[in-house]
């Protein structure tokens, strides 16, 4: 099924023979929402082209309903353990990719700011004439056949947004509006809805929504301490608060916020449409640097983003109307005061606005 592709290390790319487009990008949900002004380039520049995206199953919904998309192929990896077997994941990807393959795509293009083998492969196995993505190096380059036409990757610092648009900019496709996009349904949005009325929350008074967000293998995540201050300094001043959290969190997040004897809303969900139009709802988003700050950016909604290691150069929400608080490499240096302080700045300048 996925015969060697022959390989040239250079290879002349016509755009008058572009009918079916491939993009892939297999990482995670941050990296995929700033992926989607991509999408919108290509669409741009190729209007009655056949757009397809291949993703794994963590950031299907990302992609789900986009204007620009044809066709979304979805595969999963063995490490998200959806498949007790190893075997089984892989087997159910050749049957993704043999699907892929059948299409006969012109163009493939491998989506990242710097090489992966993994996406190097799914690039490579879609058969395309044409696979666009980073120059391998090191050692590396015993995948560069893997692509046929090369992307030198940028050594300055500037946002993903920009990075992944780098690589479409090899094939002479740009935009000028760079616009994250996550399509929500009315489904997502009627629930949204009744969850907040359900909980007493109205939109005459200003919604913060705060996102327990850890990943303590990592080293990213703010003191449980640190977010019940949060919420203390925000119900004394009479705002309207929501807490939102993974499902796996929220048995821990339940017990934090019963400490507080306030009724504070919780909301968790599996579906990031819901995750997201429960965001779009509110006035401010509060959350560590990751995932849910750009669906945040996605959606719209003003984000105070906590930043440690990561540069946020790279990984600040896109767009205006958003602030990152930074103080050094561990996040936990940002008080409770901090945020408090944020928050305010941010309703005080929409009210201005309104």
């Amino acid at each position: 099924m996925c015969g060697r592709v022959k390989s040239e290390s250079k290879i002349p790319f016509q755009k008058s023979q572009i009918r079916k487009i491939l993009l892939v990008r297999n990482d995670n949900i941050g990296d995929v929402v700033c992926t989607t002004p991509c999408l919108e380039a290509l669409r741009y520049h190729f209007p009655e082209a056949f757009i397809a995206v291949l993703v794994c199953r963590l950031t299907e919904e990302v992609v789900i309903g986009n204007p620009f998309v044809d066709k979304v192929y979805v595969y999963d990896k063995a490490k998200h353990g959806r498949y007790k077997f190893v075997l089984t994941a892989w087997w159910k990807q050749f049957q993704v990719l043999r699907q892929i393959r059948g299409e006969h795509f012109d163009l493939a293009i491998g989506i990242r700011s710097e090489f992966s083998p993994s996406q190097g492969w799914l690039v490579y196995a879609s058969g395309a004439r044409y696979r666009v993505g980073i120059a391998p190096s090191g050692k590396d380059r015993k995948f560069s056949f893997f692509y046929n036409i090369y992307v030198e990757p940028l050594k300055e610092a500037v946002h993903e947004v920009e990075r992944s648009l780098h690589v479409l900019r090899r094939i002479g496709v740009d935009i000028d509006e760079k616009r994250l996009m996550l399509k929500l349904f009315n489904d997502n949005l009627i629930q949204a809805d009744r969850f907040l009325s359900k909980n007493g929350i109205f939109n005459q008074k200003p919604v913060i929504c705060l996102n327990f967000n850890r990943r303590l293998e990592e080293g990213r995540y703010w003191e449980d301490e640190n977010y019940l201050k949060v919420i203390e300094s925000l119900v004394a001043e009479g705002r309207q608060v929501i807490v939102i959290t993974a499902p796996h969190e929220a048995q821990h997040v339940r017990g934090l916020i019963k400490r507080l004897n306030v009724g504070i809303p919780l909301y968790y969900s599996r579906s990031l449409k819901d995750f997201a139009a429960i965001v779009r709802r509110c006035d401010v988003f509060v959350t560590l640097q990751g995932g849910p700050m750009h669906v945040a950016a996605a959606v719209g909604t003003p984000t105070v983003a906590l930043f440690g290691k990561n540069d946020p150069e790279i990984w600040a929400p896109w767009g205006k109307g958003h602030m990152v608080l930074r103080k050094g490499n561990d996040a936990n240096l940002i008080g409770a005061d901090d945020v408090v302080a944020a928050i305010r700045g941010m309703l005080a300048r929409k009210t201005a606005a309104a």
